[in-house]
């Protein structure tokens, strides 16, 4: 039988459980918080906070109230044994969006002032000089134009870049050029230097970055995917670098992670592979929101970034 004791159940092999148990106590008060794989009580949860789905599925979750990604997205989590009527809410906090910003910007300018090639020199002892390009030549384009979109142009335009903005439904944003829709990808794609994803994975762009897309670029482009790995079609990626209709590619994501041994896209020398650490939430941060989540879930009121099942986020 349950007590009136609040259980969280927490489940991620990224995130520290120690460290978001303190933080939500602290907030919350006592509360029962569950961190091994194997939960001994799921029919006594409340919510769970998960970065992916723990290995006993969901259905035994019965008294769930709502799950709350560890993540921006939702496509890590295993939803089929779920029961119907259940909130789940994205995580999107202030110490995410910074590290997704700084993610941004750092590989940017690792494409802008051409430091991707000056490695290659150096491993080949070549001295080569590149003359630097000023930003305001230089286009960036931004798939996805949700919070974490409009942070990484905001902080790309004051560098001094040029930022387009794509969005799947059309936008109106002050200070920055958007396009929605396929004519306005076609349109983006033909003006863009380097391009970053950021979408929501829904089935509208699942494998939005293919041939189709790099066979519009109107120069050699550098691609910076940070949405989902299931993005990128690979294999097309592989042949639009060996085309040149990609320059380079600096990969956050990828469709099996970790990304396996045979995989070609190890090793290959245009592609840079990060293991999915763009953005990454702070629990002293981010517990605030995770915490608000739970009172208003408790109080069966909506969530902060709840999703909309209908849209995939």
């Amino acid at each position: 039988m349950k007590d009136n004791q609040l259980h969280l159940y927490f489940h991620s092999s990224l995130d520290d459980p120690d460290l978001w148990c303190t933080a939500l106590t602290r907030l919350l008060g006592p509360l029962k918080f569950s961190a091994s794989p194997l939960c001994s009580e799921p029919e006594t949860v409340d919510v769970a906070l998960l970065w992916t789905t723990p290995p006993q599925g969901l259905g035994a979750f019965s008294q769930l109230r709502a799950v709350l990604s560890l993540g921006a997205g939702i496509n890590q989590l295993d939803l089929s044994s779920l029961a119907q009527g259940v909130p789940l809410a994205r995580l999107v906090d202030d110490s995410l969006t910074g590290t997704m910003v700084e993610y941004a910007r750092a590989t940017v300018m690792r494409y802008h002032r051409a430091l991707h090639r000056h490695e290659q020199d150096t491993r080949e002892r070549r001295w080569h000089f590149r003359p630097p390009v000023p930003a305001g030549q230089r286009c960036i384009g931004i798939l996805g134009l949700g919070q974490l979109g409009l942070a990484i142009a905001k902080a790309l335009a004051a560098d001094g870049f040029r930022v387009l903005g794509w969005s799947n439904s059309a936008k109106t944003l002050a200070g920055l050029e958007s396009f929605s829709g396929e004519q306005g990808l076609t349109d983006l794609a033909g003006q863009v230097d380097i391009l970053i994803n950021v979408l929501p994975l829904t089935p509208a762009t699942r494998g939005i970055l293919d041939r189709t897309l790099f066979a519009r670029f109107g120069r050699p482009v550098q691609l910076i995917n940070m949405g989902r790995g299931e993005h990128l079609v690979e294999t097309d990626l592989l042949a639009a670098l060996n085309a040149g209709w990609v320059e380079a590619a600096t990969l956050d994501v990828t469709c099996i992670e970790p990304l396996p041994e045979q995989s070609l896209l190890w090793g290959h020398p245009d592609i840079l592979i990060t293991p999915h650490v763009a953005g990454l939430s702070c629990p002293d941060s981010a517990a605030a929101c995770v915490a608000q989540n739970i009172r208003l879930a408790l109080q069966g009121r909506p969530l902060i970034n709840q999703v909309d099942f209908t849209k995939g986020y």
